[in-house]
Parts: C-alpha cells; structure tokens; sequence
C-alpha cells in the first residue's frame, strides 16, 4: 500500500514537479541523442566520399566491405548479448509502457547507442530516429531509476524521454509530444503531456545548439502554397500513398522470410544477418551513393534535382527494396526517416506524372514531395497528426497544413479500409515476449473516463480479475471510488491493474 500512496502523491503533485522532472530528462536525453546525431553524421559523410573514391580506386570497395562486415559482426555480437537492442526500439518502448518488457536501461542505452552509430552511419538504409526514441527513453528510465521513483512516474518519465528523443533527432519538439500520445503511449494523460512536452523543448534547444535553426528538411525559399485549382488532386495523392503504404507494411512485416531463408542456406545465426546487408549495400554506394543512409540528403536535393519520372520511380525501387533489407536484418536502425524518404519520392513522382500529362506546374512539385512524406507516413504508423505536425515541423513552412491534413487524412482512411495495422504496434506483436518475472507486480495507472463507461456506476463495470479503480478526480477534488460511484464523462480515475495488461485494461475502458 505505501507504493501505491507514494504513486498516488505523485499523480497529484503539482506541474512544477512534472516540469523540472522533463527538464531532467530533456538534458540528458537531448545531449546524448544530439551525440548519437553528430556521430552518425560525421562518420556517413567518410563512408560516401570512400564510395565515391572507389571510382578511380576500386581496390577501396574490397577495403568498405572488409570494414562492413567487422562492422556487422561487432553489431552482432552486441545484439547477441541484448536482443532489446534490434531494430528501431520504438515496439519495445511501448512493451515497456505496456507493462510486457522490462529490458536493462543501461545495458541498452550503451549497446543502442554504439551500434546504432556504427549500422546507421556505414550506410545502410536505416533511419536514426527510432534508435533516438529508444535512447531517450532509456535515458529517461535511468533518470527514473536514480531518482527512486515508483512504476507510475517511470513510465511516465521513459515517455517523456521517448518525446526528447524524436525532438532532437528532428528538432521537431511538438510532434514528439504527439507521437508519444498518439503512438506511443495511447493516451493524453496531464502526467505524460507536461513533463514530455517540457523534455521536448529541452532536448530540441539542446540539439539546435548543436546543428543550428535550419529545419531539417529544409525546403527551398521560394516554396509557393498550392492553388486551389489543384486541390481535387489530394485525393488520388492520398489514396495512392494509402495503398503503398499497406504495400509497404504487408513487405517489411514479412522481409524477416528472406532472411531466415538465406540463414538456413549459409548457416547465419539471425543476430549476424547484417552480413548480408553488407555485401548487398556495396553496388547501392558504388552507383548510387546518393541513396544511402537514413535519406534526409535525398529529400532535400530532390526539390534542385530536375530528376525524371523514370529515374524518381528508379530511386523509390532502390530504397524501398534496399531500406527493407536493412531493417528486416535486425540492425539497431529505424524505418521512421526511411519512410519519409519513400514518401517524398513518391509523392515528388506523383506530381511529376500530373506534370508530364500537363495537370500542373513544374513551381509546385516541391508541394507534393512534402505532401508525400506527410501522407505515407500516416498512413503506414497511423499517427495522422503526428504526421501532419512532423512534416510541418521538419520542413519549417506552415502555410501547407490545410493541404498536409487532406492527403494524410485521406491516405489514413485508405490505409484503414485495407485493415493495415499500425505498424509499430504490429511490429510489437511480433516480438518473441518472454516473461521475465515470476512475479507479476501490480502498478497504478490513470485513465480519462470515456464515453464507453461515462454514467455508469463502478459495480455495473466488467472488470477483469485483479483490477482495482480506486480514486476519481471530479472537478479538481479526488474522491475514493466504491461500487455505487457513478464515473463522469472526462474524470481522472486510477486504477490498481498487473503491468501486462495495462494495454488490456486500456483497450476495455476507452
């Protein structure tokens, strides 16, 4: 009982608790993903001025596989030693949330952020914000761990480490917030928004330091706002992201096939799979050094490019082939930038198909590359206004929200017709959970009343076993809730549930 109390006290501490809790959390996610950037950067930029050396030196291309494949085999052994490391990280922080995987803060912390760096900046097609994601909220459990803080307030600082992360990796700080909530967490909770949203802020001026106030996706100057004579066009735009990213979804969930195929035949334990991803990238940077890595390059010099239609459709093929190889390897990299950049180019392949047959200008295509990223994004995580405020964010122009909402929303809905699941959360279903604790240990949560249960009293609820509402906050005032308390449309109430099915509980009651 004296966890509970002590969680229950925290829940209703005041904000200033919640915002020098996110200060915390900002500083030390902020720094160490700004690090994990800078890292990244500097060693790329090496890797494909060796690639374009190999050119008049060939000989170097035998010298960037060597490296690749120590590289891998290193990476494999530190996955061999924390599998929690895989991957982008963003399923296993929501495990975490949802009470099914407790991994080692530390242990992942140093092992994701070592081979992060190494996988990401040798050129593979990963992106680095997920790892960014997963670092943040390590970082964020670490703060928790050290400030002895109960379960509530730990899950309550690794989503606000999750927000620090995806704002300095994008300098996007509100639509790390958003994919926190939306994503992430699943629910708008007073205790997630402020100290998450504090942690953003943080974490982004820290990065801005670094990297300076250019957008990350910067769009040209001269970008004009599409006129409305060309609006009916959102439309098809949104419908088709849609249906490429289901597309995208059924490939990348299913690549691990191949892998476990080309294992059986070379006997390759999974956790060097990236074997395989190093001698299949090296064609990529020999012909096509422009493509590799995470993509944020090829997004901004598409809009100078004057790529044709046939080489746009060229480049997506590359990166939607290569960047699913990748990422079905195991490699601690990330689909979210990735995504992005498959956006962009079909989205700039779209407009360039509408110019071809004479329905628009070439002054608007850059409008429809950054439509695109906005679009497939949302439709592919089903975060539509997570996708709509990262975009905007990213590309530092806010006069395309109107248009941005429209093709997301509308590739959301496609997306949703053709029962395409979140893909973070499908990716999570697909990870082998372990129980990793004899003893399941009981933690509060707090929900807001939804209209599923507003005006019903507690007895008349069909609760499962081991589930307990104890309080309901009604107009500011906290009340001890017993089975004739009737629950209000937009209370706080608390409940006392088994950490794996925090998610279960929250499916049933909102």
């Amino acid at each position: 009982m004296e966890s509970y109390r002590r969680e229950y006290e925290f829940s209703l501490s005041s904000i200033l608790s919640f915002v020098w809790r996110g200060v915390i959390v900002g500083c030390v996610s902020g720094s160490m993903v700004s690090l994990f950037r800078l890292l990244i950067a500097k060693i790329f930029a090496q890797v494909v001025k060796c690639y374009q050396l190999s050119h008049e030196n060939p000989a170097l291309l035998g010298l960037i596989l060597l490296v690749s494949v120590i590289v891998v085999i290193a990476i494999g052994f530190l996955v061999k030693s924390d599998p929690d490391i895989k991957g982008s990280g963003i399923p296993h922080v929501e495990g975490e949330l949802k009470g099914l995987l407790h991994p080692d803060w530390w242990s992942v912390l140093w092992k994701k952020f070592i081979g992060g760096v190494l996988a990401i900046s040798m050129g593979f097609m990963l992106g680095r914000e997920g790892p960014s994601i997963q670092l943040g909220a390590m970082a964020g459990k670490g703060v928790a761990k050290s400030l002895k803080a109960q379960r509530m307030e730990q899950r309550v600082l690794i989503a606000s480490g999750a927000a620090a992360g995806l704002s300095a990796a994008f300098n996007a700080p509100i639509a790390g917030l958003l994919f926190v909530v939306e994503e992430i967490y699943h629910h708008f909770s007073r205790l997630v928004w402020i100290s998450a949203l504090v942690a953003s802020l943080v974490a982004n001026f820290i990065s801005l330091n670094i990297f300076g106030l250019t957008p990350v996706l910067a769009m040209p100057s001269d970008l004009v706002i599409l006129p409305l004579h060309y609006y009916w066009m959102l439309l098809p735009l949104g419908a088709f992201l849609g249906i490429m990213g289901y597309l995208y979804e059924k490939v990348t969930l299913n690549a691990n096939l191949f892998y476990d195929f080309l294992g059986k035949i070379c006997h390759v334990p999974n956790y060097f799979y990236g074997i395989f991803v190093a001698i299949l990238i090296l064609p990529i940077g020999y012909f096509y050094p422009q493509l590799l890595g995470g993509g944020n390059g090829l997004i901004t010099s598409l809009s100078t490019s004057h790529l044709t239609f046939a080489v746009v459709c060229l480049y997506f093929l590359i990166r939607f082939v290569w960047s699913t190889f990748s990422y079905a390897s195991g490699l601690p990299g990330g689909i979210f930038l990735p995504i992005l950049t498959l956006g962009s180019l079909l989205g700039f392949g779209f407009g360039l198909g509408m110019h071809q047959i004479g329905f628009i200008s070439t002054s608007v295509l850059v409008n429809f590359l950054v439509l695109g990223m906005a679009g497939y994004f949302g439709a592919i995580s089903k975060a539509p206004l997570t996708a709509i405020i990262l975009v905007t964010e990213m590309v530092g122009d806010f006069r395309q929200l109107m248009t941005i909402a429209v093709v997301t929303l509308v590739a959301y809905i496609v997306m949703d017709l053709l029962k395409g699941e979140p893909i973070y959360e499908a990716m999570l279903a697909n990870l082998s959970i372990t129980k990793d604790r004899e003893v399941i240990e009981p933690t509060l949560i707090e929900l807001t009343v939804s209209d599923k249960i507003a005006g019903k009293r507690v007895r008349d609820l069909t609760l499962p076993k081991n589930v307990l509402i104890t309080t309901q906050i009604h107009r500011k005032k906290s009340e001890v809730v017993c089975g004739s308390t009737v629950l209000n449309a937009g209370d706080t109430i608390f409940l006392v549930v088994n950490e794996p099915e925090i998610g279960k509980i929250r499916k049933l009651l909102m």
